[in-house]
């Protein structure tokens, strides 16, 4: 694969800040960038030629990578572009990924604006020959739940919208990850054709492992006496409609926008009406909202974490499986 001269991703990184702060007025900040710069075409930017020979694929989330950990195994070295902790809407890279995503051969995201920056940044650092998997279109239309729409049912419509109006997460339904997994192992065979087989056939064993979770999740969330939850953004819609929960409401609309006092009411009194039990917030946002909702409840609504993305480091969520297990376990604790 030809790649441009060393120095190019920090040099895209320079554009990238002063992109996203309008004018590079810092003159500190500036010469920092400059001095990196130049730094970085000294040492060759991304270290060409000191390779071990894998195949480098950067991941947008921590799900999508571990995705294609499984599927790539030690064929692959793999980057994980928002860090666990981290929102994916909000999230700036930094100078070591954008070095990674300059040499990356494989590019694995959600897609559906899950992250917003990814599209313009990708587009300035990647290069033309990297291989794309995009989990979104691995998903059927027909599977497709429209971005903003609270329903879980099975009755929830689908069509007439652009994929980027749709609820981005995906992952989150073991069934929609296996086609996610199945079109990250074709790209995977794309872009290595010489361990096309090893990456095909890792990823047939790893969607019999997600049919089992399913099975399980399935059977433990129909042991759950109650159906209702309110979450604090939209991350469980398709989960809820896959096991025959219900979503109710959301106390994030807009990533990133706080509810006001009113709108804390409208959930306040939409949870005692439904006789709603519990709130899932996550860990890559402040619960105060969600404490708000509960405190005003009277003590009728507990505040339970759930984490949509995992984390490396930690071996309840260090894989997708013990994420979406452990997960389950929460949902369970709240909703029997």
């Amino acid at each position: 694969m030809i790649r441009e001269p060393a120095g190019r991703c920090v040099v895209q990184y320079l554009k990238y800040i002063i992109d996203k702060t309008g004018k590079a007025r810092d003159v500190g900040a500036v010469a920092a960038l400059v001095i990196l710069v130049l730094s970085a075409l000294f040492a060759g930017c991304a270290a060409e030629g000191g390779g071990d020979g894998r195949l480098k694929v950067a991941a947008d989330i921590v799900p999508m990578a571990d995705f294609c950990e499984q599927v790539g195994g030690d064929l692959v070295e793999v980057e994980t572009m928002v860090p666990p902790g981290a929102s994916p809407h909000s999230y700036e890279l930094t100078t070591g990924q954008m070095r990674f995503l300059e040499e990356a051969e494989v590019l694995v995201t959600v897609g559906m604006d899950l992250d917003p920056w990814a599209e313009e940044v990708f587009a300035d650092v990647v290069d033309v020959s990297t291989a794309r998997v995009v989990a979104g279109e691995a998903v059927p239309a027909e599977e497709l739940i429209a971005a903003g729409d609270e329903g879980s049912g099975p009755e929830q419509e689908t069509g007439g919208h652009e994929r980027g109006l749709y609820d981005p997460h995906v992952w989150l339904d073991p069934v929609l990850a296996m086609g996610i997994v199945e079109a990250i192992g074709e790209g995977l065979a794309e872009a290595d054709p010489a361990h096309a087989a090893a990456y095909r056939a890792n990823a047939e064993d790893y969607i019999r492992n997600l049919a089992e979770l399913d099975a399980e999740i399935a059977e433990k969330a129909a042991l759950f006496s109650r159906r209702e939850f309110v979450a604090f953004h939209s991350s469980w819609v398709y989960f809820a409609r896959r096991y025959g929960l219900e979503q109710v409401g959301v106390i994030e609309e807009l990533p990133g926008k706080e509810p006001s006092a009113g709108e804390i009411a409208d959930l306040v009194a939409l949870v005692e009406a439904g006789g709603v039990g519990v709130i899932f917030a996550e860990p890559q946002f402040s619960p105060r909202a969600a404490e708000a909702i509960a405190e005003e409840s009277g003590g009728r609504v507990v505040v339970k974490i759930l984490d949509p993305l995992g984390d490396p480091d930690d071996p309840e969520y260090d894989t997708y499986l013990k994420m979406m297990r452990r997960n389950v376990e929460v949902m369970g604790e709240a909703l029997r």
